[in-house]
């Protein structure tokens, strides 16, 4: 399958590693590889994320990833740290 990130998901992801130290930055850029190599594989690995078309996999203790599959396609969609609102969220995916 392939792979494509968002917008979004680009900025949301440069906005958590914008608060890590370049050791924490690199690690978490590791995990973030691992993670879509292995939805790549199998892309229903994450859970559904309420009703919605959106599955979510925990790449560190406090970040999700959420992706959408649509035919031979994967979406990265977003990044997002569990600190913020989830309220926000909900928006953001427009749910």
């Amino acid at each position: 399958m392939n792979v494509e990130i968002t917008e979004i998901a680009e900025k949301t992801f440069y906005q958590i590693i914008s608060n890590y130290n370049d050791s924490k930055s690199a690690k978490f850029s590791s995990q973030t590889l691992s993670v879509i190599q292995m939805i790549a594989q199998n892309n229903h690995i994450g859970s559904k994320y309420k009703k919605t078309c959106f599955r979510k996999f925990l790449i560190s203790n406090q970040v999700y990833l959420f992706y959408t599959i649509e035919k031979q396609t994967i979406y990265i969609a977003l990044f997002w740290d569990n600190k913020r609102n989830p309220t926000e969220l909900d928006v953001i995916l427009n749910f």
